[in-house]
């Protein structure tokens, strides 16, 4: 995914495209951040759909937040991508909650005066599409995940938010996000379970909703040498999971299976890439438990070691204790051709269930995931032999190539323009 800094892309040079009752000069993305300048599932998808757009002829703008000083407020990336960055306040201020709506409908609404009336706008976030669901402008909106639900899991600190605010911050977000995905041309889900969620705010969204799953780099994530660093080189098995350190995400519930995964396979290790606030506390716990030998923390990792793990691996595992609206890991861990180990929570089942039934644990606690690892490990050559299929249940399914046709072909036919 490049990342240059090329500016000045003209509108009036780009390519219209049809949509069934006019023609498309663009996609304007709105979205709350996009890679590489914060690195989640969310930013990448937008991305790397974005660029995929861009690939086949659409021209695609990105409009999102800025989040560190030195980004530049207008560029046009390597991958083609125009990239457009409002200013936002900082969350150390403890008004952060109040003022950041502003500042980003402002940011919004600014650039919206300037878009052209065959520009077809495509969200991603409530708070930065909700500038949009008050005006004329039809739009697509693809709900990832309930906001108003992750807020409560995921923000760990990271902003000052005192108890009040944060109830009136949730309250406020469910209201918005039902008013954006009421408001839509058409809500686009990445699976059931998100299908699900998204009746809870609007049932009349969810019954037409399309669902197109979300979409990887199966060029980048395939199949390859597995070459393993000296901690790992002896491992038996190597376990992997790509996870933030946060409590959804069950990275502390999968340090905990691993006593029980070690008295029955001595030579077992875990590498976790991934960063967070629990960090700390998922350190201490490593000590506690006596698997310092044993489990790995990472940190973030480059896109090349991420994929280098991947490939080692023997077993990745998902142990998500709630809201997986895709599966972003595990989807990139079959298309390098290595099984996936989920917990039957969120949309975790729909990616694997028809590869092998075994690979959705029980539950979600440690005991759970312990007896799931251990049952696959214990299966002489089931690993082995789910490598291959591992990757034809990937490829070409969750391709960008095939993602990004769906969206043009929504874009064309099912939006009221």
């Amino acid at each position: 995914m490049g990342a240059g800094t090329t500016t000045g892309a003209r509108r009036g040079d780009r390519a219209g495209r049809g949509n069934g009752s006019g023609e498309i000069d663009e996609v304007l993305m709105l979205t709350n951040a996009v890679a590489p300048d914060k690195l989640g599932g969310l930013e990448r998808y937008v991305r790397e759909l974005s660029a995929s757009l861009v690939a086949k002829g659409m021209p695609v703008t990105v409009l999102t937040k800025q989040v560190n000083p030195g980004d530049p407020l207008d560029e046009v990336a390597d991958d083609g991508v125009h990239i457009v960055r409002h200013r936002v306040p900082s969350k150390e201020k403890r008004t952060f909650a109040v003022q950041y709506p502003v500042y980003v409908s402002a940011g919004i609404l600014r650039h919206l005066r300037t878009a052209g009336p065959r520009t077809l706008v495509h969200g991603h976030y409530a708070i930065t599409s909700l500038p949009v669901s008050f005006g004329r402008r039809p739009y697509v909106y693809t709900f990832h995940a309930p906001v108003n639900k992750e807020m409560l899991s995921e923000r760990g600190g990271s902003y000052a938010l005192p108890g009040a605010t944060q109830r009136t911050a949730v309250r406020g977000l469910r209201t918005a996000e039902r008013h954006v995905v009421s408001r839509a041309s058409r809500a686009v889900v990445l699976s059931r379970f998100m299908r699900d969620e998204l009746g809870e705010l609007s049932e009349a969204s969810a019954t037409t909703s399309c669902l197109i799953a979300g979409g990887i780099d199966t060029h980048w994530f395939s199949p390859g040498p597995r070459v393993r660093t000296a901690w790992a080189a002896d491992a038996d098995p190597l376990l992997f999971a790509a996870r933030r350190l946060t409590a959804r995400t069950g990275v502390t519930e999968l340090v905990e299976a691993m006593p029980e995964v070690v008295a029955r396979h001595p030579g077992a290790r875990l590498a976790v890439a991934g960063d967070g606030h629990l960090r700390a506390d998922i350190e201490r716990r490593i000590v506690a438990l006596g698997v310092g030998d044993h489990v790995r923390l990472l940190g973030r990792v480059s896109d090349e070691d991420l994929r280098e793990w991947y490939r080692a691996a023997d077993l990745t595992v998902t142990p998500t204790q709630e809201l997986e609206g895709f599966g972003l890991s595990t989807a990139e861990a079959l298309a390098v051709g290595t099984p996936a180990l989920v917990t039957p929570v969120g949309a975790n089942p729909e990616l694997v269930q028809d590869l092998e039934a075994r690979l959705v644990a029980g539950g979600a606690t440690p005991a759970h995931l312990a007896r799931a690892i251990c049952r696959l490990v214990d299966e002489a050559g089931l690993l082995a032999r789910l490598r291959g299929p591992a990757r034809d249940h990937a490829h070409p399914r969750w391709s960008w190539g095939q993602v990004a046709d769906r969206y043009l072909e929504l874009y064309r036919t099912g939006v009221d323009r």
